[in-house]
């Protein structure tokens, strides 16, 4: 294929590129629907994938300041969800805590979804390095769960090693800031207003899980990150890019 001048040739890699890259969002989210329990993030990473696919075959027909727009949005999206990755790696343990909490994710009827197991064996891990830390695992029961998170977590943890009397389950959390806001208060029932805790969630996850620990009343809570599967990362990454601007926007 010949090229009059070195802008048409720009744009048709630009539109190969955008068409790679949308139809592998889209192929991505339509496979999370029969591996994971269908959610916001699945439909979410769908959509996105089919809006940069549709605009990739017209883009030469584009007005020039929406292709200005959709390449900034593109850009954009890719170096926030870097920030939250890369924020997450840098754990802050100190493997001396009281107490770790393990946020909940999904449970597949009883069994916990890939994501949830990745926690939970950091959390074993942790656990070989501070037996003497309480965890917390906290995570109520979702409509296409048979159990609640936190008795799937529990089950989980002890199969691998972890002592029942070390487990605390909290069965009430629907949300980040509630797994936070009630295992908070079984924590203070346990150990008064004196006492040190760490989390344990996925790498993107962080930065909005501090903010709900702190906003929870938990002000010094370190970090521990789990990483993510490249077949959840696009689903989890967009959902939670989405998840913190409505933080910090409506604080909840």
């Amino acid at each position: 294929m010949r090229y009059n001048n070195r802008g048409d040739y720009m744009k048709t890699v630009l539109k190969i590129i955008f068409s790679a890259v949308g139809a592998a969002i889209v192929l991505n989210g339509i496979a999370l629907f029969f591996v994971s329990n269908v959610n916001f993030g699945s439909f979410l990473t769908v959509g996105f994938g089919t809006v940069i696919f549709l605009v990739a075959l017209s883009f030469k027909k584009l007005a020039k300041w929406l292709k200005t727009l959709l390449i900034v949005g593109v850009g954009v999206a890719v170096i926030f969800s870097s920030f939250l990755i890369i924020y997450g790696k840098s754990d802050t343990v100190t493997y001396n805590e009281d107490a770790i909490i393990v946020l909940g994710a999904a449970v597949h009827g009883k069994t916990p979804s890939l994501t949830l197991k990745r926690r939970l064996d950091k959390a074993v891990e942790y656990h070989a390095q501070n037996p003497d830390a309480v965890i917390v695992v906290s995570g109520g029961q979702g409509a296409q769960e048979d159990i609640s998170e936190a008795e799937a977590m529990k089950i989980y943890l002890i199969e691998n090693g972890v002592k029942s009397d070390k487990i605390i389950k909290e069965e009430n959390a629907t949300s980040t800031y509630e797994n936070f806001k009630f295992s908070k208060e079984i924590l203070t029932k346990n150990f008064g207003d004196e006492y040190t805790t760490a989390f344990i969630t996925n790498e993107y996850h962080i930065l909005r899980a501090s903010l709900c620990a702190k906003r929870a009343g938990i002000e010094s809570a370190t970090h521990l990150h789990s990483s993510t599967t490249l077949s959840y990362i696009a689903s989890g990454v967009l959902r939670e890019c989405l998840a913190v601007i409505k933080y910090l926007v409506l604080k909840k």
